[in-house]
């Protein structure tokens, strides 16, 4: 089954992350442009705030430089004609403390309009600031008789066009109300009022000097067609409340009055005929000359053109404060809608996740309805195999019955095709146990056969060896029976793969010595084993024949595995839960890789399939396993010190009898140098052949079919596997004491 892990990503959250993320990403995508629509508006509704305070400041700093203008222009008309007003002189005084104090407001309003990022308000915000020492300078040349009343008229317009053209510049930051015509008719407005100004005080100073020269006709004459000019286009353009203003004005009696008197200033005859004086020398009967003269008093100029400015005033002053009126709400309705839109919008993400929620639990509810079925079916799968492999009749269809999930969806079609799946699993895996178990009872059958055949012919070489005298046929004998010995175990190793177990059992403790002696002696190589230690202990006759197989694997591997002059040490010493068995070689060793399959192997003793061996398959392993499980004892490997392998059985005391004296014996001496020599043949002519033995009725009687090698003939007490009742000590006897020994009478080396 596959391993869930502890933080896996589920259905929902997976389903929720594939909705929510477009859906967050467009939400968040929103919110920003929302909130920089609402930053922008909140901008814009600074913007008109600092508009509507500018646009005071900067007015009424405008009409006291006008002021100050007309009063300048009539003191330097009058000081022209030699004519010394006090009076005008203490109002033009006080009138310049006025216009300082409003030049002071507005340069204070021109700095904080400095901060606003706008090139056109800053530029005509820093022209503002100048204005004070521009007021200064002309005042110095007006006093000091340097200005005259064209300069005067032409510097203060200076200025006040600096002045005009910042409030123009703050009510363009303001998106111009609705559209740009209210900006515009603004600007408009505020040019016609400035022209009407700077008309009234041009003709107020031509009045205080007594004459008006042809230049400032022609002066006057821009001036009002430009004011008229200018109201008659924007009349049309204006919001029924501001051109209702507009014709009110109209019809006042100041402004047609106004109108009047400069009509007549600018349609009165332009040449007069002088007369000669005495001296003079006339050519014609009378000389013609520009007409200075006006037919308009001060009075009279005075008393209409203050009314009809203060009417064009209020005009202008009425047009700005609606444009700057409506950039206000505009910018309010930005900020409204901004955060309208905002809360809609993060309500409609609430909504879509709710939505989505729902939704995907409602998947998940059912995913999890289908996942505890079939996990409900996991759980039975093992026995439903287990009791198909061993040979019990299995109703796939009754056991496996449908998923409860239906439907038409892709949930549906999923629980669908996972019924069919697991029951043609199922099916399939019920089949291949019907297919291991024929497979194995013929591979058994084949393995007992063939394990009967070895018998006999064990039995067959035990008459011949009894037998036979001649040393070097007995030799050759000896040596046949090793390999029949080695046939024998490699049938048994047939029988243990398919299951079964061999039919060889003691019925009665056996030394230990014996033990190891026996599994040595059923390797090929087995002069080249050496047996460095074996403690004094039993085991119980039952599992001897497992144990000696299971040991002699090991060692056959150590000598497969190792070069061929070297040895490999075979050594038993107690431990606390048993005894262990150590089986050291100088190979090659093996790679981490394959000491982890070792031990897996080993650990788990796998179900031996011979479709899924590899091409050269190594059973040695999965006998090893397949025993040590049957008997509780553990087996692993490890690289030695020698840079080969040592394998280590740990036998656990359950499979022990007790002894007297379970101190284990000193190690016998090391043999020579270089590998041991061949096996000596016995001298037949030192003794004769002892007859066969009698065995005593206590001594353990093997199971029919069983001998062991006549390698250790010394162990059994004959050479025909007939057990002795006294028998050899249990410790080696020399340094070549894991050879095989010669029948008793021979002079076999020990």
């Amino acid at each position: 089954m596959r391993r869930i892990r502890d933080r896996a990503p589920t259905i929902r959250a997976q389903l929720t992350r594939i909705v929510l993320i477009p859906s967050l990403c467009f939400l968040a995508l929103w919110l920003v442009v929302a909130a920089v629509g609402t930053v922008r508006a909140v901008q814009l509704m600074g913007a008109v705030s600092q508009a509507r305070d500018g646009s005071r400041a900067y007015a009424e700093a405008a009409n006291e430089l006008r002021a100050e203008r007309r009063l300048s222009v009539v003191h330097l008309g009058l000081r022209e004609r030699g004519v010394a007003d006090d009076q005008l002189r203490a109002a033009l005084d006080e009138q310049r403390e006025r216009t300082d104090s409003t030049l002071a407001e507005a340069v204070g309003t021109a700095a904080r309009t400095r901060t606003t990022g706008d090139d056109v308000v800053e530029r005509s915000a820093a022209a503002v600031e100048e204005a004070p020492a521009s007021v200064a300078e002309l005042r110095t040349d007006i006093d000091g008789r340097g200005a005259g009343r064209a300069e005067a008229l032409l510097r203060y317009g200076d200025v006040l066009d600096d002045v005009q053209d910042a409030t123009i510049a703050l009510i363009h930051s303001t998106d111009g109300g609705e559209n740009l015509t209210d900006a515009v008719l603004t600007q408009e407005l505020l040019g016609a009022r400035s022209d009407f100004a700077r008309a009234d005080a041009l003709l107020a100073g031509v009045i205080a000097a007594g004459e008006m020269s042809y230049e400032e006709t022609a002066h006057f004459t821009y001036l009002t067609a430009a004011y008229r000019d200018a109201l008659e286009s924007a009349g049309p353009a204006m919001h029924p409340a501001v051109r209702s203003r507009y014709e009110e004005m109209l019809d006042l009696d100041s402004w047609t009055r106004a109108e009047r008197l400069s009509r007549g200033v600018v349609t009165r005859p332009p040449i007069v005929e002088t007369d000669a004086g005495e001296g003079d020398l006339v050519v014609g009967p009378a000389s013609a000359g520009w007409n200075t003269d006006i037919e308009v008093t001060g009075i009279e100029w005075d008393g209409s053109s203050a009314a009809a400015a203060l009417v064009l005033d209020g005009l202008a002053r009425a047009q700005t404060e609606r444009t700057v009126d409506l950039a206000w709400s505009a910018a309010l309705l930005r900020v409204s809608l901004g955060v309208a839109a905002a809360v809609a919008t993060l309500g409609m993400g609430v909504a879509a996740i709710a939505v989505v929620g729902r939704s995907s639990r409602r998947l998940t509810d059912r995913l999890a309805r289908l996942r505890e079925q079939i996990l409900d079916r996991d759980e039975d799968l093992p026995d439903i195999l287990d009791r198909a492999q061993r040979g019990q009749r299995v109703d796939v269809h009754e056991e496996l019955p449908l998923l409860d999930e239906c439907g038409d969806d892709e949930i549906g079609q999923v629980a669908e095709a996972l019924d069919s799946a697991q029951v043609a699993a199922v099916e399939a895996a019920v089949r291949q146990a019907e297919i291991r178990r024929g497979a194995n009872r013929a591979f058994l059958g084949v393995a007992f056969r063939n394990q009967t055949l070895v018998q006999r012919q064990l039995r067959l070489l035990d008459e011949i060896e009894y037998h036979e005298q001649d040393p070097e046929a007995l030799r050759r004998l000896f040596r046949l029976d090793h390999l029949a010995t080695r046939a024998r175990r490699y049938a048994d190793n047939l029988i243990i793969l398919g299951g079964g177990q061999s039919a060889r059992r003691w019925r009665h403790p056996r030394p230990l010595v014996d033990v190891l002696r026996a599994a040595i002696a059923e390797t090929e190589d087995f002069e080249r084993v050496r047996l460095t230690s074996a403690p004094r202990a039993l085991m119980q006759g039952q599992v001897v024949e497992d144990v000696v197989h299971m040991l002699a694997e090991l060692i056959e591997n150590a000598t497969q595995f190792s070069p061929a002059g070297t040895p490999v040490d075979v050594s038993c010493t107690p431990v606390v839960d048993g005894l262990m068995v150590e089986v050291e070689d100088r190979g090659l060793g093996m790679s981490e890789h394959g000491y982890a399959a070792a031990e897996r192997t080993l650990n788990q003793p796998p179900e031996f399939d011979v479709m899924a061996m590899p091409e050269d398959p190594r059973l040695g392993l999965f006998v090893v396993a397949r025993l040590a499980g049957r008997h509780g004892v553990r087996v692993w490997l490890r690289p030695s010190p020698y840079g080969g392998t040592r394998a280590t059985a740990l036998i656990p005391d359950t499979l022990l009898e007790p002894s007297e004296n379970p101190v284990p014996e000193p190690a016998p001496p090391a043999p020579a140098q270089g590998p041991p020599g061949p096996v000596r043949p016995p001298d037949v002519t030192s003794a004769a052949p002892a007859p066969p033995p009698v065995r005593a009725p206590e001594d353990p009687v093997p199971e029919p079919g069983w001998r062991p090698d006549p390698a250790y003939a010394d162990w059994g007490g004959g050479p025909h596997g007939t057990a002795h009742s006294h028998p050899r000590p249990e410790h080696p006897s020399g340094p070549q004491a894991t050879h095989r020994s010669p029948p008793p009478g021979g002079d076999g080396e020990h």
